[in-house]
């Protein structure tokens, strides 16, 4: 841990919290819908951060490596 600023997304201007990368940014929804789908509630399609950790995205295909990558927020981890 540092005393560095907190980080803000670029395009939603919040700070960058590990939900709002995972679940939460407008910006990011055509990743999660590629790479996180299963990790979506059954009934309202939303992203739940205890989904999206769990072991349903550690399916092949559902990386979330490869969605991190892929949005440039490796660096930010």
């Amino acid at each position: 841990m540092t005393r560095d600023p907190q980080p803000y997304c670029d395009d939603c201007l919040v700070p960058l919290t590990v939900r709002h990368m995972l679940v939460e940014c407008p910006s990011l929804i055509e990743l999660r819908h590629r790479y996180l789908y299963r990790c979506r509630g059954r009934d309202s399609g939303v992203y739940y951060l205890s989904k999206v950790l769990g072991l349903a995205c550690l399916a092949p295909g559902h990386d979330i490596s490869k969605y991190l990558g892929e949005a440039g927020l490796l660096p930010n981890v």
